[in-house]
């Protein structure tokens, strides 16, 4: 008979903490889209490093097992802080990550898509679409890649704006075709709809900008652009309900989460002395500034700690990135297989990331096109400590050609 855990509850007053230091500051900056203004306010309230400073108080007061947090009118939420407890929660298919506020979330823009598929054997099929299509090769890529990295300026200043345009381009092709390259259009789209998400359940589904983008969004994948996911897409076989097509939204919301990995990246990889591991270093910035704050899952059945069903395990990614590892850049940890605890910077268990591999190859490309023609220079100093969090928004590179 396997043993069940029982967890330390939380007090009410540190409760409110957690609200205030974790909870508040993520939702405010957006989980799905990111808001900006909202975003410097973190930034210059330190909402990381004071998040990441309680949690660490609340590991040394209550112990390492995971802290149980009960929130009024939502039950109860699950923290998981030491690596263990991070590993056993994204392996155990009994915590689904179809939460319910996901759902409601995600829903706005790809009610079909993996991430939120609860039923059984349905995610399955999914999951094997998309590693199918996701994993069919990155030549071609290459290509995109160079491409759109050769308009970026060789002299001047490059800002986030200039760079995620360019980055929206090359999502485009990989995922769409070079027919796709300059469609702003299906962006904003997406854009607005991600907006709508960030409020889950709590803004109705818009419905004329939905049909709008499905519709354009299908006429690019009707083209099947040889070199491109589209492509992949259409020569997989999938029945009917996995939705093929449905699939891809997340693909393209996913992608552009990556842009703002691989800008960071670029920052890092222009501190150090001599060339660096480009591979290792997108994995580095993700790890220490993570695309996913917060990694949370549902539990729907038995599991190996006392809590009821419905209870959210929530596992705050800039925490555990750093408990371990800690807070300076560290590119060995990504090298030879590793072997040492790292964190989660892309998921991990049974629902990781799909397209990791596809989006390193991409930032790495990426960045070996901007430095290989040219110096940058950030506008901010990264030694040592590094900072827990790093603004895309205002981050910009004095650039030289090499």
């Amino acid at each position: 008979m396997s043993t069940i855990t029982r967890l330390p509850r939380v007090t009410a007053e540190e409760t409110l903490a957690l609200a205030a230091a974790v909870a508040l500051p993520s939702i405010a900056q957006g989980p799905v889209a990111r808001r900006p203004y909202a975003v410097r306010l973190a930034e210059l309230a330190d909402a990381d490093g004071r998040a990441i400073r309680l949690l660490a108080r609340l590991r040394a007061e209550h112990g390492e097992g995971p802290l149980l947090v009960r929130v009024p009118g939502r039950g109860w939420v699950m923290l998981p802080l030491a690596a263990r407890d991070v590993r056993a929660v994204l392996d155990d298919r009994d915590f689904t990550p179809a939460t319910r506020a996901k759902r409601g979330a995600l829903g706005h823009f790809q009610p079909d898509g993996l991430l939120i598929t609860r039923e059984p054997g349905l995610r399955e099929r999914r999951r094997a679409l998309n590693d199918q299509v996701l994993c069919s090769g990155f030549a071609p890529f290459a290509r995109v890649v160079e491409e759109e990295a050769a308009t970026l300026p060789r002299h001047g200043l490059l800002t986030w704006p200039r760079f995620h345009a360019t980055h929206w381009r090359i999502v485009r092709r990989i995922v769409l075709g070079d027919g796709a390259r300059d469609d702003v259009i299906l962006t904003r789209q997406l854009d607005r709809l991600r907006a709508d998400a960030n409020w889950s359940d709590l803004r109705g589904l818009r419905t004329d900008v939905f049909n709008a983008f499905r519709r354009r969004l299908a006429g690019h994948l009707a083209r099947a652009e040889p070199g491109s996911l589209a492509a992949e897409l259409a020569r997989a076989r999938a029945a009917a309900d996995v939705h093929p097509e449905g699939q891809v939204p997340h693909w393209l919301f996913a992608f552009d989460g990556a842009a703002a990995a691989a800008y960071r990246a670029l920052a890092l990889a222009a501190a150090q002395q001599g060339p660096a591991d480009l591979r290792a270093t997108v994995l580095e910035s993700v790890r220490l500034w993570p695309i996913t704050v917060t990694i949370v899952r549902e539990a729907v059945g038995p599991t190996g700690w006392d809590v009821p069903e419905g209870t959210t395990a929530a596992i705050y990614s800039p925490y555990v990135n750093r408990a371990e590892p800690g807070d300076s850049y560290r590119p060995e940890l990504w090298r030879d297989g590793g072997g040492e605890w790292a964190g989660v910077p892309f998921s991990a268990g049974f629902a990781s990331c799909a397209g990791e591999d596809l989006v390193l190859f991409t930032a790495a490309a990426l960045l070996d096109a901007v430095l290989r023609e040219r110096s940058v220079r950030p506008s901010v100093r990264l030694e040592g400590a590094l900072p827990a969090m790093l603004n895309h928004f205002r981050l910009n590179f004095a650039v030289k050609a090499a």
